[in-house]
């Protein structure tokens, strides 16, 4: 039996927890590389909102194919 797949948010989550930074360091982190698509704040805490919450926004694979990439970088392996 599988396990259900995680959505890109919960990956996201999972990055960010990862990292055990602030919300600012981790949306600066983020952010890197991505110039005149860089999100705000807002739309940072609606990537790491719950689904169901009015703030909620999905993430689309891009940006959490970009995320894997930034935060691979910063993220300590054991």
């Amino acid at each position: 039996m599988s396990a259900t797949p995680r959505t890109n948010n919960e990956r996201l989550r999972d990055l960010v927890d990862g990292a055990g930074l602030s919300e600012a360091v981790s949306l600066t982190i983020f952010n890197r590389g991505l110039g005149t698509a860089a999100r705000s704040m807002e739309d940072w805490k609606s990537f790491l909102a719950e689904p169901g919450t009015q703030r909620f926004c999905v993430l689309d694979n891009g940006l959490l194919a970009h995320a894997e990439e930034v935060f691979a970088k910063v993220i300590r392996k054991p």
